[in-house]
């Protein structure tokens, strides 16, 4: 070996030393780091807490998104127990007035101006039309008194004052002019109902055959689209007329398992205009959420936030702060009115709404807990990994 090759060797052997040394000092420096993060890791999770919070946190804009929130739940909630206010039936029933003002619009377009009278087992359009009540409110009789409301209200006896059931038998019932009632447990019948010359003042007369009724009915059909239509029509908006009367509507299906009279006790405590309540209640109050986070993440500016998840923790604590604002106020005024004696405020309980606030107090909570873990846990995990070392090769003579 020459004594310039000795002295490259060497040379090369000098260099390998120093770069081994500087990455020995780079590797005992990021050592003594990581320890001195590890030592101080609470002080730093805390610190990574609160930075979550500082970018989490509602400001500004958010606060008007809440107060908008908060203030439309609470409209909400106002407007939904106005509308289904327990009102008398009759004269002075807001609902009934609106509803039957809107039926005969409705109605009206079906007109002909064909004048036909009454048959056995046919009510003609312009009766359909013209008439302002249905045969199965009838509560007269023409002279045998049958007892077909014996213990109950007569919107318990009938199936045409059932929300579901109604829908095929109050309408058959229109078709035809007749009743059908329930005088037992699944035991059905069904009367011929009769009117005046003027399709007026309504009395039930003899027992007829339910299943001819009901094909009678059907054979409308045939050439007489229009009457069925308008009768269906006609159906569900007297339904809805006694919703909201101090009787009720039954549940589906309540007078055909139950008596009459424990259907309508039953229908004092929950009644389909209770259901119907709760889910118009739930329904807009999801809609409200949607549209409220919605337009905030429309507002997301990448410039200004580190990342739209974090953005979008915002928007959750908007939607469920202000769902719990509106909730809680709610359960407050009415326990405030039935402490005072006012019993009846728990009907004013937005049911619905808390449904929707329990629901996003679990899954809003769990996203935001879900980003906060990953936000803290990656920020510390990247104190730990550090920047990289960028470790010098060390190059081997040949």
């Amino acid at each position: 070996m020459s004594l310039e090759e000795l002295q490259r060797k060497r040379k090369q052997i000098r260099k390998n030393s120093e770069i081994t040394l500087e990455n020995m000092n780079k590797i005992t420096n990021e050592s003594y780091r990581v320890a001195d993060v590890a030592h101080n890791s609470r002080e730093i999770l805390d610190s990574l807490d609160k930075e979550f919070e500082s970018q989490t946190g509602l400001k500004g804009a958010d606060i008007a998104f809440l107060f908008i929130a908060t203030a439309l739940q609470c409209a909400r909630i106002f407007i939904i127990n106005n509308l289904t206010k327990i009102e008398k039936a009759g004269q002075g029933n807001r609902n009934e007035d609106f509803l039957h003002e809107l039926q005969k619009k409705i109605l009206n377009k079906f007109d002909d101006g064909t004048i036909l009278g009454a048959q056995q087992y046919y009510a003609p359009l312009n009766q359909i039309i013209t008439g302002r009540g249905v045969p199965y409110d009838a509560t007269r009789y023409v002279s045998e008194n049958f007892k077909l409301f014996k213990g109950a209200n007569h919107r318990f006896a009938t199936l045409g004052h059932d929300p579901i059931l109604g829908l095929i038998f109050g309408t058959a019932n229109i078709l035809t002019n007749t009743i059908t009632c329930v005088n037992g447990p699944m035991i059905i019948t069904t009367n011929h109902v009769y009117y005046d010359l003027n399709l007026k003042n309504p009395q039930i007369g003899k027992p007829s055959k339910t299943r001819l009724m009901l094909k009678k009915a059907l054979e409308r059909l045939d050439g007489d689209v229009s009457s069925v239509v308008a009768a269906i029509i006609k159906q569900v908006i007297h339904i809805g007329t006694d919703m909201y009367t101090p009787c009720g509507i039954q549940l589906p299906g309540a007078n055909l398992l139950l008596s009459k009279q424990n259907a309508e006790k039953l229908t004092k405590y929950i009644s389909t205009g209770d259901i119907v309540k709760i889910g118009a209640s739930a329904g807009l109050a999801t809609m409200i959420n949607t549209i409220i986070s919605t337009i905030h993440m429309m507002m997301y500016d990448e410039k200004k936030y580190e990342s739209q998840e974090l953005y979008s923790v915002k928007t959750r604590k908007i939607v469920m702060y202000s769902n719990i604002i509106a909730s809680s106020s709610n359960v407050i005024w009415v326990g405030g009115n039935m402490i005072a004696g006012n019993e009846g405020a728990i009907k004013q309980l937005d049911i619905g709404g808390l449904i929707v606030t329990l629901h996003r107090l679990m899954t809003d909570t769990k996203f935001i807990r879900q980003v906060k873990e990953e936000f803290i846990l990656g920020g510390f995990n990247k104190m730990i990994q550090g920047d990289e070392l960028n470790l010098k090769e060390i190059t081997l003579g040949e």
